[in-house]
């Protein structure tokens, strides 16, 4: 026999007083669909099969009820991209103002 120590109950087995303790520390169990909650896995079950019509789905693939659903921000974040200035064999990848200079004179040369 299995006692409760927070109170006068009894179990034949031991999986029926840890159920019972889960009453005790205030365990309960919430409806994904609906703000029902219950004290027992099975009770929960029982309810979204016959409330709800849903049979044998995984928790984690149960509908979210939407009090519980996250809202997206309106701000958005984007993603910020450091590109060092490494050195390559022939020397540094940055452009000076000299080059850049080179660069426009060729453009410009009709000749």
């Amino acid at each position: 026999m299995f006692k409760c120590v927070q109170c006068p109950s009894v179990f034949n087995g031991k999986r029926n007083l840890v159920a019972h303790q889960k009453k005790h520390a205030g365990v309960r169990f919430p409806c994904t669909v609906c703000p029902s909650t219950f004290s027992s896995n099975s009770s929960l079950n029982r309810h979204q099969k016959n409330a709800h019509g849903i049979v044998n789905v995984p928790t984690h693939l149960r509908p979210i009820p939407a009090a519980q659903m996250v809202q997206p921000t309106a701000s958005i974040t984007t993603p910020q991209i450091f590109v060092p200035d490494v050195p390559t064999a022939g020397g540094s990848n940055a452009i000076s103002e000299d080059d850049l200079l080179c660069v426009i004179n060729e453009d410009n040369d009709t000749g």
